[in-house]
């Protein structure tokens, strides 16, 4: 990575685990507001506000089943997040929503509960029903909610819809400091979604540049970190402690998982097992 008064520019070894990273720069670019869409159970959302009390953190998430266990989720409530049955995308409107077969009993099947999509997957998944859900810009939920202001973070996993939730939280990218996105490589989720290169391109035409992947960038899918460069230089040294930070730490759990034998990673998780864990 390079400094001073170019963009800082990732030559593909920057991988590590996000999640803990976006978290860190929370606190350093003293988020006021973030937004977890398409949160699923708002995991992440407590994860959010644990890093920052004070911000206003909203979790957006249009699956009718999840949107009902987050609603009864007492965690969530003590924790004051605002819990959202909508689903962000490029304009306001209602769409169809293509819910997946899965296991709804506490915290079971929470990959197949994230796979419910705005696009139509292919076949191989079960597929239980079709609800309408209303769609909705960021730019204009946080207008009404006055937190357009920012500064703001965004963590989107939207099942192929990156691309549209970026465009529609166009107006608020100026305040925005950093943005958290899950992409494919390839239209595997829906025949007409954009992929990485698209997301990549549109965001580093909003002042945008990558920051860090938490796989390399050219598997099928991963999650991808960009930072605001115009809000990014003068916290660049702190962003890179972290970032340096992160890396060691994902070499360090990495190697040593090579020595546990496989059944004990996977009796670990995928979380672990992928370094994605607090």
């Amino acid at each position: 990575m390079q400094t001073g008064s170019h963009h800082p520019v990732v030559t593909g070894e920057l991988i590590l685990n996000t999640r803990r990273l976006f978290c860190r720069l929370l606190r350093t670019f003293e988020i006021a507001t973030v937004c977890d869409v398409g949160s699923m159970d708002g995991s992440d959302a407590l994860r959010f506000r644990r890093f920052r009390p004070d911000a206003a953190v909203l979790a957006l998430e249009p699956s009718p089943r999840n949107f009902e266990l987050m609603k009864a989720d007492d965690g969530l409530r003590r924790a004051g997040i605002r819990v959202l049955p909508v689903a962000a995308s490029d304009r306001r409107s209602e769409a169809p929503f293509f819910v997946i077969e899965a296991n709804y009993s506490e915290r079971r099947d929470l990959a197949r509960r994230g796979m419910s999509s705005l696009y139509e997957r292919p076949d191989w998944t079960r597929l239980t029903t079709v609800v309408q859900v209303p769609t909705v810009r960021l730019d204009e939920l946080l207008k009404s909610e006055s937190l357009d202001g920012g500064p703001i973070a965004l963590w989107i996993d939207t099942e192929g819809m990156a691309f549209e939730v970026i465009r529609g939280s166009s107006g608020v990218l100026a305040s925005t400091r950093m943005i958290h996105v899950e992409v494919e490589t390839r239209p595997v989720i829906g025949a007409a979604q954009k992929v990485f290169s698209d997301v990549q391109r549109a965001l580093l035409d909003f002042g945008f540049v990558l920051l860090a992947t938490d796989q390399r960038p050219d598997v099928l899918q991963f999650n991808a970190l960009f930072i605001r460069v115009e809000s990014s230089r003068a916290k660049m040294s702190e962003i890179l402690r972290h970032a340096k930070y992160e890396r060691l730490r994902t070499k360090l759990t990495r190697t040593l998982l090579r020595w546990v034998p496989l059944r004990v990673r996977l009796a670990l998780g995928r979380r672990l097992y992928e370094t994605r864990t607090e």
